[in-house]
């Protein structure tokens, strides 16, 4: 079976600062049993692009085969 992996919508936070930073949580959900992450989101016609701060990894409850993927990461905007 291929490697599926994708966001869960309704995971994503997006919380702004004074800055313009932009501290972006999601969750990926994912067959390989492996930290996946990614360090670039694109959402409501925006990228937002910036730096790990956090990721943790654990399995799906009563889902042979699935994980999920806490990710916490700072950005910015295009």
């Amino acid at each position: 079976m291929a490697d599926v992996s994708f966001i869960e919508c309704t995971s994503l936070n997006f919380s702004y600062d004074i800055m313009g930073l932009v501290t972006v949580s999601y969750t990926m959900v994912h067959t390989n049993a492996s930290l996946t992450v990614k360090d670039s989101i694109s959402a409501g016609n925006q990228i937002f692009s910036g730096y790990i701060l956090d990721a943790s990894m654990t399995t799906v409850p009563n889902a042979i085969g699935w994980y999920e993927t806490h990710v916490t990461m700072i950005a910015t905007t295009n």
